[in-house]
């Protein structure tokens, strides 16, 4: 009888056992594998917001060690000796970060709008968050300084949420960059993981976490406590604006106020918008209000950037 109980104790455990790394794993694939939109899916979803009319973009690939990155790149017929790097948010496209291009077109500025690594047409890969898409942040600013023949600081890079993350992640990297513009960013993948893991699937999720965490780094070959924003605005001097609504309910705007205060207050504007939007959707809420908020960032410390007849 006494070895049978411990047969069925040892039973129990690994039934537990099983469970625990079977939502351990499913959590971590979860975190690293998400399906992603497609490029037709992401266009449709922005034109019902209103995308802005560019020129046709030429469509262009970016190479970063193995993965290539599929982007399109806007020629601006004004000329304003200056470029700028639209990153989209996660499970989005290069279409999803074109609501930032009115912003430059009119300063003549041209730009670069890429698919992250793992989404839309560029190479499949694991989600790292900015570990590893701030490499291919620098390989595309890289390109597009090769591609336009400007100096370091006429490019500049503006990024929302997943994007804005890997921006400012990419920030130690180019030191010479114009300016960094990161709306909704998370202050860490911890923060921003531990937050959605509960408001997605429940409290219980915390349990797995952890170990979701640790199969996500062994797979993916990154370093979770590494992807920090909130670390990488202390090791930079190029200026940031940061911009977050009040009403996020996705990333709270706390994460922009740390990220905030371990940057460079010299160099560094912060704006909680009290709006009304939800998560990365300032930029429609009031247009003409963001865009005050991006001239006179611009005019303070990027004064020269774009001097096309539009500015």
């Amino acid at each position: 009888m006494k070895g049978k109980l411990i047969w069925m104790g040892l039973a129990v455990v690994g039934l537990l056992l099983l469970v625990y790394v079977g939502g351990s794993w499913f959590f971590g694939d979860v975190l690293i594998n998400r399906q992603t939109a497609s490029l037709a899916e992401s266009q449709a979803s922005m034109a019902e917001l209103g995308l802005p009319t560019l020129s046709t973009p030429e469509a262009v690939t970016i190479q970063n060690e193995d993965v290539s990155l599929a982007g399109f790149f806007y020629d601006n017929e004004q000329a304003g000796d200056c470029a700028v790097i639209l990153l989209h948010g996660y499970t989005g496209t290069r279409y999803s970060a074109l609501q930032y291009a009115p912003l430059f077109w009119e300063r003549g500025c041209d730009l670069l709008a890429y698919d992250a690594r793992g989404h839309g047409e560029s190479s499949p890969a694991f989600h790292t968050y900015g570990y590893h898409e701030r490499q291919d942040a620098r390989a595309a600013y890289e390109w597009l300084l090769t591609r336009t023949g400007l100096e370091p600081d006429q490019v500049g890079l503006t990024g929302v949420s997943y994007g804005a993350a890997t921006s400012l992640q990419a920030a130690p990297l180019l030191p010479e960059a114009a300016f960094i513009i990161a709306d909704s960013p998370y202050e860490s993948l911890e923060a921003i993981v531990s937050k959605q893991a509960v408001d997605q699937f429940g409290e219980w999720t915390k349990l797995f976490v952890p170990a979701a965490f640790a199969i996500a780094e062994m797979r993916a070959a990154f370093d979770v406590a590494e992807v920090s924003p909130e670390k990488a605005v202390a090791a930079t001097a190029v200026p940031i604006l940061l911009i977050h609504s009040r009403t996020d309910g996705y990333t709270p705007y706390t994460h922009s106020e740390n990220i905030y205060a371990q940057s460079n207050p010299a160099t560094t504007v912060l704006h909680i918008n009290d709006w009304g939007s939800p998560h990365g959707r300032d930029i429609f809420t009031d247009f003409a209000t963001y865009k005050q908020y991006v001239d006179e960032f611009l005019a303070r410390y990027a004064p020269d950037f774009g001097n096309g007849d539009g500015r």
